[in-house]
């Protein structure tokens, strides 16, 4: 669902810090007349807005207007089947990676770089 949230900042080192940044992907950021604050247009999902809602200093739904500039604005990253299946087996548990896994694995990274086979 897309929602709006304020977001408090905080200064590191002179640089601005957005709270709840590891919750924020394809999403509009615009500042707010308190420069400690950013507004945060995003498409989340409940475990986001949960993270989100728990260091915002406020929410709500998004307007038809925010919906509109939202979808107008904002491409989502979509991987491609490369990346995922790459990841599946990096994520894998399993020590060493499978040889089948590991030679499928050495056939992504090759189209990556560019290698014809």
């Amino acid at each position: 669902m897309i929602r709006v949230y304020w977001l408090p900042t905080a200064h590191i080192n002179g640089v601005p810090t957005i709270a709840g940044i590891e919750f924020i992907h394809d999403a509009l950021l615009d500042t707010t007349e308190d420069p400690d604050v950013r507004k945060l247009i995003q498409d989340t999902t409940p475990d986001e807005h949960l993270g989100l809602v728990a260091v915002a200093n406020s929410w709500r739904d998004a307007t038809p207007e925010e919906i509109d500039r939202f979808h107008a604005e904002v491409i989502p990253f979509v991987p491609d089947p490369d990346t995922i299946r790459a990841e599946e087996i990096l994520h894998n548990p399993t020590i060493p990676i499978p040889a089948p896994d590991l030679a499928e694995l050495v056939r992504i990274f090759g189209r990556r770089l560019g290698y014809r086979f």
